[in-house]
């Protein structure tokens, strides 16, 4: 899990920011252009990198080097390092500084601080922390591209030619590859999956490479007929089936609540508290001003209320060199205003006053 990020001059950061992570619900809440996906994906790409056991204690760091520069290329989707520097800032240098935590892995044993400068590419990032050690544990991206309907081809074209995909979905098709193992699902989290087969009305079969979402009564449906937010939340359970998704997993969700009606929201918020009981670090993004009213309705109740969390906001730069502004609160009532939930309060109280009678108190 990842426990503490320090930024600067990268990408929206171009003065230094710091975040710190619960390893329950943490909520990153802003607009479009705020750089909330830039935060998530950062964090996934460390993670990722940290998610490394098997490796040997004593890596060359020249290696790791290497590997740490592929996975920020390949998750943001960019050619070289200077993408990634914040451009307002005049020295063109990026700083980040990391915590990681896990089992096994105490805090302050999986330090990460590296940098790197923009117009420099191969010999322009330098580690200059590595870990004493690296977590057992994996971390996830769901993205908002959907990938069950584009698994076949992704696993031929990945297969050969991995650089060319965008890395998280390659990521996710890679992880769904797996054949569910024989040991049972722990309790919390076969919660989460009978609350996903109850929002698709049916459970998800894999056959001879393909998916399918079974219903009573009916012929197995193909998942490409299948509604888009309904085949991510899919995913979700199918990567819980086969042990990807468990205790100790980094599981970062781009705006979860994508292509799904508001009537399956309070569903999904149940979904992913279920998760943060089962020992998954859950990261997410959003601007639906409902999914964060269902958050705080649902982390009330007495089963959530000892459930850690924390909500962070991002509001896009006010100028060219002041980068985007962060505040970060328990509740959403702690963070800044943001703009686009503004606005739909906004509406909302002009939808109301439009339908007052004459006469009526406003």
């Amino acid at each position: 899990m990842i426990r503490k990020l320090v930024v600067e001059g990268v990408t929206v950061f171009p003065k230094q920011e710091s975040f710190s992570f619960v390893p329950g619900l943490n909520i990153i809440v802003g607009g479009n252009d705020s750089g909330k996906s830039h935060l998530m994906k950062l964090c996934y790409a460390i993670t990722k990198w940290g998610c490394g056991g098997a490796r040997r204690e004593l890596p060359e760091v020249w290696a790791e080097e290497k590997r740490l520069r592929r996975d920020l290329l390949r998750v943001f989707g960019t050619q070289n390092l200077t993408g990634l520097t914040a451009r307002n800032r005049g020295n063109g240098r990026a700083s980040i500084r990391a915590s990681l935590e896990g089992n096994k892995v105490p805090p302050g044993t999986a330090e990460l601080e590296f940098g790197f400068t923009a117009g420099k590419e191969e010999e322009g990032l330098h580690i200059n922390k590595l870990p004493q050690r690296f977590l057992h544990e994996n971390a996830v991206f769901i993205s908002p591209r959907e990938v069950l309907s584009i698994y076949p081809c992704y696993m031929q074209a990945g297969k050969r030619y991995p650089e060319l995909l965008d890395s998280a979905s390659w990521e996710l098709c890679r992880a769904l590859e797996d054949e569910p193992g024989s040991e049972p699902i722990p309790g919390e989290l076969n919660y989460v999956i009978r609350q996903i087969e109850t929002l698709l009305s049916g459970r998800l079969q894999r056959l001879n490479g393909r998916f399918y979402l079974h219903r009573g009564g009916q012929e197995p449906l193909e998942l490409n007929l299948v509604a888009e937010g309904f085949k991510r939340i899919g995913t979700l359970g199918l990567l819980i089936g086969n042990g990807t998704i468990k205790a100790g997993t980094a599981l970062f969700w781009d705006e979860p609540e994508m292509n799904l009606n508001t009537i399956h929201l309070p569903l999904l918020v149940r979904i992913l508290m279920g998760l943060c009981h089962a020992g998954v670090q859950v990261m997410l993004t959003t601007h639906s001003l409902f999914l964060l009213r269902e958050l705080v309705i649902q982390l009330a109740e007495k089963r959530n209320k000892s459930l850690n969390r924390r909500f962070f906001g991002m509001q896009p730069a006010l100028s060219a060199t002041s980068g985007v502004r962060t505040s970060v609160g328990s509740t959403p009532d702690e963070i800044d205003h943001i703009d686009s939930l503004d606005a739909e309060m906004e509406q909302a109280d002009r939808y109301l006053n439009m339908n007052l009678q004459p006469g009526e108190p406003e």
